[in-house]
């Protein structure tokens, strides 16, 4: 059957709004009225702020008490002209153009566009830990966020000030970007498929991956180390930084291959589609901002999934960890339409799977809007097995978590038990064990803004767990900014202290919570990773079995408290 596919007949759930640009034929107040009334829309997607915090320096004092929120949202903007739209992206919030090309949706005026300041700006370094001075704030915490798709024509430059998982991509920026603000620590993310007229100032951040950008003016700035991936123009001399021991550029200037991530289009007939840019090996240095040369799907063939409406507490530790009738009858649609063979779009949220999707057609794409998250089933089976040889898979903008895991005394391993093949636990499973699955080189899978985590918002850390967050068993697959973390901290319990009184906001995970062995286990040719971010696992960061011919341009890694790091 085939699915809505136009403005007026396609539902979108509340927690995407869709957005259509002012005339500009019309006069100046009227314009200013329809932005502003688009800026009210948004302001509720926004980062808390505390209506008694005072200005500092001059700007809204946002926090980061929605750190661990399961509230999602998608801002779409229709093609045409924003002037003086100017919004701050939240937690799990995303902010994209539906243009075919990123010029299409267009901010501009003095201040205009999608913006990430540092948060928490009234706390004092003197009481935490990871203040640089007060009123400093902090980037080191502000994940779980995108923007893309757009340009922004502005005299002030772009702000987004960032770590982990929360990309910007597909953007053409005339004047310049800042990855920071101030000297508010930050720990790295990732700059993808852009232009930018002016400079890219990565100000105080640890480390960052940019790839596949034109860089009009200069780089500058950054902590520790900046690695630049088929980037073009100015790009950074590669080696050690004078007046800066610890900071070292690194250039890769034409990468083995390049996928770029699916982009929803709303056309000039009020039509969905689903683009889906075409892989290639030859084509990989600058940007690619036009209209999409690869597939244009209607979205008659594209399921558009909604999460439950009554969206579980998390502060109910009981019901957020029990799956109901509403939970299989979600998975089992979701399932269906892979069966289909129709491509997913999951909307904003949290979908609480109740066994495994499994990918079994080539060329399938699963696509989430507003970071939407899938649970994985309760019995240590992955959020998603993609079959082995169905090449040109791609899994883009999702997050996936750990659950809570079903005990069964009957069991060995004193766990329900994976339905993968080796009984190893995992989020997901590119291929297959055992089988053999060269992969496609002209036809490649693909995982883009893939983060996946064990920990943070179920408050049963000490139940959620999984042996490793992603294997890829197949050949020819590509990785590009995957964040794959075991919590290094928590949701706080209701009336619970914090048991580090220097990092007041959160739990401290300690040995025995929120159990990983393994970030990332590579076991097929040929996989190519661009920014790949493992963190806090028990044993090994990462796992790769067949080196030969295998290329990974970026790995971050990071060892805190007392755990190995191994790569």
């Amino acid at each position: 059957m085939a699915e809505p596919n136009t403005l007026s007949d396609l539902t979108w759930p509340d927690n995407v709004l869709i957005f259509q640009p002012p005339d500009p034929n019309a006069d100046a107040d009227t314009i200013k009225a329809n932005i502003d009334d688009i800026k009210k829309r948004i302001q509720p997607t926004e980062d808390y702020v505390d209506p008694d915090d005072p200005l500092v320096n001059g700007n809204i004092g946002y926090r980061s008490n929605n750190h661990f929120s399961t509230k999602h949202y998608a801002l779409l903007f229709a093609p045409g002209v924003y002037p003086e739209c100017d919004f701050e992206v939240g937690y799990y919030v995303q902010a994209a153009g539906l243009g075919a090309a990123a010029t299409d949706v267009s901010f501009t005026g003095n201040k205009s566009g999608p913006f990430v300041p540092a948060l928490n700006k009234y706390l004092k370094a003197a009481d935490y830990a990871t203040i640089a001075y007060d009123g400093s704030g902090l980037c080191l915490d502000t994940f779980w966020r995108a923007a893309e798709n757009f340009s922004v024509s502005t005299t002030e430059p772009l702000r987004w000030a960032v770590s982990q998982a929360a990309p910007l991509r597909r953007v053409h920026v005339e004047n310049d970007v800042e990855f920071g603000d101030g000297g508010a620590y930050a720990s790295g993310g990732v700059f993808a498929n852009g232009r930018v007229g002016g400079d890219i100032k990565y100000i105080a951040q640890q480390q960052w991956f940019t790839r596949n950008v034109e860089i009009g003016g200069a780089a500058s700035g950054g902590a520790w180390n900046l690695t630049f991936a088929g980037c073009t123009k100015n790009v950074p001399t590669p080696g050690t930084v004078d007046g800066n021991a610890k900071m070292r550029i690194t250039v890769e200037k034409q990468p083995i291959a390049r996928v770029e991530k699916p982009f929803i289009v709303l056309t000039e007939d009020e039509k969905w589609e689903l683009h889906v840019p075409q892989a290639t090996c030859d084509f990989t240095s600058g940007p690619a901002l036009d209209a999409s040369t690869g597939d244009q799907r209607d979205f008659a063939k594209v399921k558009v999934c909604k999460m439950r409406s009554d969206d579980k507490d998390p502060l109910d530790v009981v019901a957020y960890n029990t799956l109901d009738a509403e939970d299989e009858r979600i998975t089992t649609d979701l399932q269906s339409a892979l069966d289909d063979g129709k491509d997913l779009v999951l909307c904003p949220g949290t979908f609480y799977l109740t066994k495994t999707l499994v990918v079994r057609f080539p060329n399938q794409v699963i696509l989430g809007l507003g970071l939407s998250t899938l649970i994985a089933p309760q019995d240590g089976s992955p959020c998603i097995r993609v079959l082995a040889n169905k090449p040109g898979v791609t899994i883009a903008g999702i997050t996936v978590e750990g659950s809570m895991q079903k005990k069964s005394p009957t069991m060995i391993s004193n766990f329900m038990g994976s339905t993968n093949s080796d009984g190893v636990r995992s989020l997901i499973d590119f291929g297959e064990p055992g089988k053999e699955d060269p992969g496609d080189p002209k036809n490649p899978g693909a995982l883009i803004d893939i983060f996946a985590r064990v920990g943070g918002v179920n408050l049963e850390r000490e139940k959620v767990s999984t042996d490793i967050l992603i294997r890829i068993h197949s050949g020819n697959v590509i990785g590009d900014n995957l964040w794959l973390w075991r919590a290094d901290h928590c949701q706080l319990r209701p009336n619970e202290l914090p048991n580090n009184p220097k990092l007041p906001l959160y739990w401290q995970v300690r040995s025995g919570e929120c159990g990983v062995k393994t970030a990332l286990d590579v076991k097929g040719n040929d996989v190519h990773m661009y920014g790949l971010f493992c963190e806090h696992t028990t044993e090994h960061q990462m796992i790769c079995e067949f080196f030969p011919a295998s290329c990974f341009t970026i790995l971050t890694t990071f060892s805190i408290f007392l755990h190995k790091l191994v790569s």
